[in-house]
């Protein structure tokens, strides 16, 4: 393997900063959801800066929703400085995602869906719709830039930017995503049982499988970037905005399961990287084509 491709790797697993982390990361989703539920903070009507209007605990919601990437932020700069927080900060801007890897991020979750719609018509003779726009259909893009800002900036910074790279540095890849898993669909536990929040009354346990094996898929797309917190945000948009392609919830776990399984095969599960012959071959290409992150620091 191609020890170029790996730069993004955190030097050490940082155990008690991990700790310190998640500790800021759930202490505030856990506070802030237990008081809405309570009552004690109101949630707002309307959103944007309106919102405002509720009271200042409507500060401490904004915080928990930030957290991820707040706390990534807080932790590195306590540990690492200024030089550790403009390195996090370079990461979202690093330039490593090349136009094969734009259209993987930005139409898996589209594609995965769709192949789960054909097999839900084959075999439950149905005619499943296959979109679901708005009304007007661009506000889907309207959709996929406010899930981008409310859900992949909020966030990203902290599950791929802050805590894989850490777990990388003791757990293979796929491991890591796992572990990780677990932890970023806990931390979406307390959604569930607060009012107000889109994930408020859904079926927590057909929710969960999608989100461990989506974790996989963002270290995948994360450690073929270069470790690219862009890639992860914008991957991010679009799975929450990929619903637009209708299906069967089972239909389409078993389609996405079985991607990801092949994703395991073909790129193994040490970093989820072709290997080094492959990689190199395909840094040539990029240097030819002028695609290198080399090329946008010159």
């Amino acid at each position: 393997m191609d020890t170029k491709t790996l730069d993004y790797k955190a030097k050490s697993f940082e155990l008690r900063h991990l700790l310190g982390y998640f500790i800021l990361v759930f202490g505030l989703q856990v506070l802030s959801k237990a008081l809405q539920m309570a009552g004690i903070i109101k949630m707002p009507a309307s959103e944007g800066l309106a919102a405002l209007t509720a009271g200042p605990g409507i500060i401490l919601v904004i915080l928990a929703a930030w957290a991820p990437t707040l706390a990534a932020f807080i932790i590195t700069g306590v540990s690492e400085g200024l030089t550790g927080v403009k390195g996090l900060w370079r990461r979202f801007w690093n330039r490593n995602i090349t136009f094969k890897w734009l259209l993987v991020i930005l139409f898996f979750c589209s594609a995965v869906r769709l192949a789960a719609n054909l097999v839900s018509r084959l075999v439950d003779g149905q005619a499943y719709p296959i979109l679901n726009l708005p009304d007007p259909p661009w506000m889907i893009l309207t959709a996929f830039f406010s899930a981008f800002i409310a859900n992949g900036l909020t966030e990203e910074f902290g599950w791929r930017g802050y805590v894989l790279p850490r777990f990388q540095a003791k757990w293979n890849a796929l491991t890591s995503s796992l572990l990780l898993g677990i932890l970023w669909t806990s931390w979406h536990i307390p959604l569930f049982f607060t009012p107000g929040e889109p994930l408020y009354g859904q079926n927590f346990w057909r929710w969960a499988p999608y989100t461990l094996l989506m974790t996989i898929v963002y270290t995948w797309i994360f450690n073929n970037t270069k470790g690219s917190v862009l890639a992860a945000a914008l991957l991010h948009a679009s799975s929450n905005t990929a619903i637009i392609v209708l299906t069967s919830i089972w239909h389409y776990y078993i389609v996405l399961g079985l991607t990801v399984i092949l994703i395991v095969l073909i790129y193994g599960p040490k970093d989820l990287v072709r290997s080094s012959i492959e990689k190199l071959a395909e840094e040539n290409f990029s240097v030819d084509e002028g695609l290198t992150a080399e090329t946008f620091s010159r």
